[in-house]
Formats: C-alpha cells, sequence, structure tokens
C-alpha cells in the first residue's frame, strides 16, 4: 500500500498512536512516495513526546508542590523520588519517544527514494533531521533511565535499547552507556554531513538545522567529558548567537521562541501544574541575589511566603530547547576542564553575567570570578547554570552528571504534615528506573 497524500501520512502516525513500547504490528510496511508526505512524517515525529521536562523539574532541586495545592497528589511523587507510584498520573517518556523515533527511522529508510515535489524541503534535509532526532531522543533516554557517564565504566554500564530500523519482529536488548553514545555522535555526522539549511526561520525553528546540530553536538560532547570538542563546538555558535541583554529596554525573553538567543525551538518544558501549583525550593531561589539579578523577578513572583515559578508557564512561545545562553555555559564549562583555558572560562561566565545583573552587581560578581580558581570556578558555573537555565530540564541532567549531590527537601503534606524527602549522594534514584509499561511490553528490559 502506497501513500497518496499528505493526509494519509497523518492517518499513519494516528494509527501508532496507542501502540505500546516496540510492540507495533502494523498489516504492512506503509511507504510515502514524495518529500512533502516524509516532511508529514518528520512533523509527527518532531511533535511527540516532548512536554515532560518539567516533571525534571520536580524530581530536581527547583520546586515542589505544597500540601494545600490543588494538584498536590498528582505531582508530589515526582518531586520526592517515588519513582512507579500508582498516584502519578504523569510520566517520564517512554513508549511516546520511541515512537518518535519509529517515524525518524521510517524517514531514514527511505526517503532518498522519494519523489521531490516542493522546493522546500529536498531529500537529504529530510534525512539529516531525521538522524539529527534520532539522536536527540536517544540522548534524552540515555540521560532518564541509564547510570552518568563514567568513562572508566560506559562499556559495561547497561543503558536503553536502539532502536535503529524498521523492524516488527526483532527482540530489543538494553545496550550499553558506551554504545548509546557512539550511536548518538554517529547520528550526529551522519545527520550533519546531509543536512542543508544553515539556520532555520521562525516558524519552522523546532526542526534542525546546521547550527542546530552544532549546538546539540556541543551539548553531547559536554556530557561525553569531550572539552576540546565541546569548547570548539560552542564557541562556533556563540560567533552566530547574541545573548539578550536584560539591562535593556528592549530586550526579549531569552528563552522566547522569537529571541535572538533561540537555535532549536522543540520542548515545551514550561507547564500550568508548576506555575500554578509549585513553589520555588531555597535551594534554587538562594542562588540569585533578588535584587542585583534580573532573572530572579523574571523567573518568580512572590505568593505570601512563597514563591511561585513564572518562567515557561504554560506559555507555548517558551519552548526553546537550546539557546546560546548555554553555549556559553558549555565554552565556560570546558574551558575550565581544560589546561591553560582558565581565563576564557572566566571571560565566556562573565560575558554571560554581565547582560543578566545589574552593572553595579555584575561589577562584585566579575570580580569574584576574577579571583576563582579552576574548583571554584567549576562550582560557580554549576551555580550559574542553574541560575540561568532553571526550570528547563536541565538541572536533574547536571546534578546527575556531576556530583549527584545529597538533596533535602522539606515540605508539608496534603494533611498539613511536615514532611521531609531525601536523596542520598550518588543515591540510585539519580537513575530512574523503566516504567511499568516498558519491563511489561519487553522482559529483556529485566535482565
Amino acid at each position: 500500500m502506497k501513500i497518496k497524500n499528505t493526509i494519509q501520512v497523518i492517518a499513519l502516525a494516528l494509527l501508532f498512536a496507542s501502540c505500546d513500547y516496540l510492540d507495533i504490528k502494523p498489516v504492512g510496511k506503509v511507504i510515502p512516495e514524495k518529500t512533502t508526505e516524509f516532511r508529514a512524517l518528520m512533523v509527527s515525529a518532531y511533535n511527540t513526546g516532548f512536554d515532560y521536562k518539567y516533571l525534571l523539574s520536580l524530581r530536581a532541586d527547583e520546586v515542589i508542590p505544597p500540601g494545600d495545592a490543588y494538584y498536590y497528589t498528582n505531582l508530589i511523587d515526582f518531586a520526592i523520588w517515588n519513582d512507579n507510584s500508582p498516584s502519578m498520573t504523569a510520566t517520564y517518556p517512554w513508549s511516546t519517544a520511541y515512537k518518535s523515533i519509529f517515524y525518524a527511522n521510517s524517514v531514514i529508510a527511505d526517503v532518498m527514494t522519494a519523489e521531490e515535489d516542493t522546493d522546500e524541503d529536498s531529500r537529504e534535509q529530510l534525512l539529516g533531521e531525521a538522524y539529527l532526532l534520532r539522536a536527540f531522543v536517544h540522548f534524552d533516554l540515555l540521560n532518564l533511565y541509564a547510570k552518568p557517564y563514567d568513562p572508566a565504566t560506559a562499556a559495561t554500564d547497561d543503558a536503553i535499547p536502539l532502536a535503529l530500523k524498521i523492524d516488527i519482529e526483532q527482540d530489543y536488548y538494553k545496550a550499553t552507556v558506551a554504545k548509546v553514545y557512539e550511536q548518538v555522535f554517529s547520528d550526529i555526522e551522519q545527520g550533519k554531513a546531509n543536512l542543508t539549511v544553515d539556520k532555520q526561520p521562525a516558524a519552522t525553528a523546532y526542526r534542525f538545522s546546521k547550527q542546530a546540530a552544532d549546538a546539540f553536538e556541543a551539548r553531547v560532547r559536554l556530557y561525553h567529558q569531550e572539552w576540546e570538542k565541546a569548547l570548539e563546538l560552542a564557541e562556533d555558535v556563540i560567533a552566530l548567537y547574541p545573548l539578550e541583554d536584560l539591562n535593556a529596554a528592549d530586550y526579549t525573553i531569552p528563552y522566547d521562541i522569537s529571541s535572538k538567543e533561540a537555535i532549536l525551538c522543540l520542548e515545551k518544558w514550561g507547564n500550568y501544574d508548576i506555575e500554578n501549583y509549585t513553589m520555588v525550593l531555597p535551594n534554587l531561589s538562594d542562588k540569585y541575589n533578588p535584587t542585583g539579578d534580573k532573572r530572579y523577578a523574571l523567573y518568580f513572583t512572590p505568593n505570601g511566603e512563597r514563591l511561585k515559578p513564572t518562567k515557561g508557564a504554560s506559555n507555548d512561545k517558551h519552548k526553546v530547547s537550546i539557546r546560546s545562553a548555554e553555549m556559553y555555559l558549555i565554552a565556560a564549562e570546558a574551558a575550565a576542564h581544560l589546561d591553560g583555558q582558565l581565563d576564557k572560562a572566566k571571560t565566556r561566565l562573565k560575558e554571560l553575567m554581565s547582560k543578566r545583573l545589574t552593572p553595579e552587581y555584575y561589577a562584585e560578581r566579575a570580580a569574584a570570578v576574577d579571583a576563582m580558581n579552576a574548583d571554584q570556578l567549576l562550582e560557580e558555573i554549576m551555580n550559574e547554570r542553574a541560575r540561568e537555565l532553571a526550570l528547563e530540564g536541565h538541572r536533574w541532567f547536571d546534578l546527575r552528571r556531576t556530583t549527584r549531590p545529597e538533596i533535602v527537601k522539606n515540605y508539608t503534606d496534603d494533611q498539613g504534615e511536615a514532611k521531609t524527602a531525601t536523596l542520598a549522594n550518588d543515591d540510585s534514584r539519580y537513575t530512574i528506573t523503566f516504567p511499568k509499561e516498558a519491563t511489561e511490553n519487553n522482559p529483556h528490559l529485566s535482565e
């Protein structure tokens, strides 16, 4: 059976919408014929499963639902690491993530034989995007469900299944952390080799471009502790994407899709529940100077004795997955790990701070940064990542990939009783267990 128009491609997407993880059993392989039809498949891939990062803000040390919040029971288990609780009404991504990969694999398998029926998309651009999106999703899954990267153990640490082709009959086994990184880097390389678009226009900024691919690779290289490569890639992107100046009268919110900082606008990390039913934890709010840091009033609002998060909220315009501020922070962190690059690290950090702090407070903080040694600077960079990227889904991954510190959360439950939840240093819960839907459909995950 051949797909004859875009409507039928969308129908194909709906066909798989209710399938469990790798339990897809279509009657036959459905193959689009034209690039417009493959674009419809890629749109489905981009629109599947990219709205979960708010759950990581709960899991990290950023926000928690107070006991009197309307959605307290729906959110609290995420905040206190009570995984697979029956009270959880949302889930970390699994079947949706692999569904996105399924769509990408469909494009990878057949797009180069498609008829080019529009000037908008070439076969090569679609192929490049499919490889990059497959890498992006596998990388997210790796950081959710596998141990943090350790070069000494990555070759033996269990990770996630790699889904690389359309084969309904194959068995899916856990790959190692090293193998998943190897595949992610291979997909990035293949993707970049095929992309033809340097920068996506604002209307399609959710799609990968050459510049977005470089920025994504900079992130992956940082997590993989390839400091020189991460620095090189971040520097290339920094040259193309300036920072918003929060001291200027006409700035655009840095995480708005219309901001000059926006590089890839894919994920809806903001959430109505976070804005309306949580409070900011002191471990985050205490990192800011309320008067000297312009982000404090931009990100948070007083709510009685509590501090309410306003950043992101449920605004669809605040869905920037990668932006230039992150590139400055990647450059600073990578440089701080390299011999002879401490001044470069300080420069990039101060350049970001100068656009976020009042001039008076910046002068104070810049002098402090200048006096730091490498270890002190790395700690400050982590704090700056927490401040700048708050509530965007980065903090949990940063805690995992660095020191995995003890986290203590004091809160009041829905009965008004004071409670304390503790995540120990290097706690096993820094790696999320596979969801029930995954293990039920694939017994190999329990091996």
